[in-house]
């Protein structure tokens, strides 16, 4: 029997299946999304000014100008009035500060002093954070293609547990950044391997809504991340209060299974046999009927092309390198053997690259927007859930191209909009609400760009490269993580132009994709000549 049959008798959305589904996506998203975003408060910036020289007031010893958007006065944070017994309106650089506890509380910048010409440190170690992000979706690949995808998940959590709390006991910026580079390496442990698990319990027809379903997962994470950072004013307890749970699911070793479909790709019929008669006996199932002969060979294609179905998520850029490239009959270099996969490949390099850029700028930016900022960073992650749902139905009325194409120039408009909304109007009215739904706007459209991008790029290439090309565009996703909090350190010299960058690059990629072939209810080709003369032929 084949193993996508013995699922569907078994149920495809079984009972069984469901509860490792819901817990699997639970300790591999949730605390993916808290680490990847957590220097949105660990290193948030409070107000802060000069310290004052003893004796003196605020308003005499430190510079300051009315705010043209707020009409606000506004304090210089980095120089400060010399005290010399004149009149004079001589500065200098300050090496004191004092911070104020609102909304923020303790955090690494108030800590080690990183404002002024610091103050990029923490951009910086953002980036090798996710420099750290790339070298784990290569090593965790391999790794579970390897070892099984239960062991290196578990593993992953487990010493994620160890070096998470080595971020604690952080004594500087330096250490910080370093610790947190493995944090990153880690975290791709159970957030690739978790997003593999789950497709793999599943049939394709039941695939592609696993893996959006996934997703949600990762922006509840994203919801609760503010709520705990609310609640712990203290970067070191908020450390210890996203690592500390993932204990939490290492008793969930002797429930969860290895993926059978692993086990088969690795020859070990009688384990993913037993992985199946837990699932019948759970489910309330006759074992002996969905039992898989050892003459299954397994074609490594996890049915991905039966019936048009490929598995589609916002997480696509977790697909590691390591395992895309290990088709042995393609070379990357095969990408680049013919105009057209040519331009598919630089087309969706730039498009994987704009949405890491713009998803994960507007994530961590959050912060810069008028309003609460913890409320802000909650709508970040609430707009997310309704864009994978509306993914769903969207790619199957109007196809992969327009979509994306719709998308992206909706989010790039947003961007570039929000930036030029003044807080107050002319008639003195709060236009707070007007940015904040703006801003979210953008986060809703690039989030269902996501959705569908890893959809539309799986069905443009062909069987023989796809592996090689998701790889490639993988990577290309990750050089744009690692821009990201890079752009925004922008900010502090043009408080308008990464979001002006982000719009920008967003409606590139909106008008790059539509020289691209549209592939709803096309036959997927096979190989690069299959897809010259498929495309040649319309």
């Amino acid at each position: 029997m084949e193993l996508d049959e013995a699922l569907r008798q078994l149920g495809d959305f079984g009972r069984y299946q469901t509860i490792v589904y819901l817990l699997i996506s639970l300790i591999g998203q949730v605390p993916g999304s808290w680490h990847m975003l957590a220097i949105s408060f660990l290193g948030a910036v409070p107000e802060h000014h000069c310290k004052i020289p003893e004796g003196g007031s605020l308003e005499d010893s430190i510079p300051h100008m009315v705010d043209p958007d707020m009409g606000q006065l506004e304090y210089d944070s980095c120089t400060v009035y010399v005290q010399d017994g004149t009149e004079s309106n001589r500065t200098k650089e300050c090496d004191q500060w004092e911070y104020s506890k609102e909304p923020y509380g303790d955090t690494i910048v108030n800590e080690w002093d990183l404002v002024c010409d610091q103050s990029n440190l923490v951009e910086i170690s953002q980036s090798v954070f996710m420099a750290g992000v790339m070298v784990g979706s290569i090593l965790f690949g391999q790794l579970s293609d390897r070892f099984g995808r239960k062991p290196i998940l578990f593993v992953s959590l487990a010493l994620q547990v160890v070096v998470g709390t080595v971020v604690v006991f952080s004594p500087s910026i330096v250490f910080f950044t370093v610790v947190r580079f493995f944090v990153g390496v880690l975290e791709q442990g159970y957030d690739i391997t978790s997003y593999v698990m789950v497709t793999e319990l599943f049939t394709p027809r039941r695939r592609a809504y696993a893996g959006i379903l996934l997703t949600n997962f990762w922006a509840l994470g994203i919801m609760s991340l503010p709520l705990l950072a609310w609640l712990i004013q203290d970067w070191r307890y908020l450390q210890l209060a996203i690592t500390l749970p993932l204990l939490l699911a290492l008793p969930l070793w002797w429930f969860i299974p290895e993926s059978p479909r692993w086990l088969l790709s690795v020859g070990k019929y009688r384990k993913a046999n037993n992985v199946l008669a837990k699932i019948a006996r759970f489910n309330g199932k006759e074992a002996d009927s969905v039992q898989l002969s050892s003459n299954h060979k397994y074609d490594g294609t996890d049915g991905k092309e039966k019936g048009g179905e490929v598995e589609n998520s916002s997480k696509s850029d977790d697909v590691s390198i390591a395992t895309a490239t290990k088709e042995k009959s393609a070379t990357i270099l095969d990408l680049f053997k013919s105009r057209l996969i040519l331009k598919i490949t630089v087309v969706m390099m730039f498009v994987w690259c704009v949405n890491a850029v713009i998803y994960y700028g507007l994530s961590l930016n959050t912060g810069s927007l008028a309003g609460d900022p913890y409320l802000n960073f909650f709508l970040s992650g609430a707009v997310e859930i309704p864009s994978y749902v509306l993914a769903v139905f969207v790619v199957s009325w109007f196809g992969r191209k327009i979509p994306v194409c719709f998308f992206h120039v909706l989010a790039g408009l947003a961007c570039a909009v929000t930036v030029f909304i003044p807080q107050t109007s002319s008639q003195g009215k709060d236009l707070t609400p007007l940015i904040i739904t703006t801003a979210m706007t953008g986060k809703f459209a690039i989030a269902a760009s996501y959705a569908i991008v890893f959809l539309y790029a799986s069905e443009l290439f062909p069987t023989v490269v796809r592996n090689v090309g998701i790889g490639v565009l993988s990577f290309s996703s990750r050089i744009g993580g690692i821009i990201a909090p890079l752009m925004i350190l922008l900010e502090d010299s043009y408080p308008k132009v990464p979001m002006v960058i982000f719009g920008i690059l967003s409606l590139l990629a909106g008008f790059a994709i539509l020289v691209l072939p549209e592939t709803k209810g096309q036959v997927q080709p096979q190989t690069i000549e299959d897809l010259n003369r498929t495309w040649k032929q319309r």
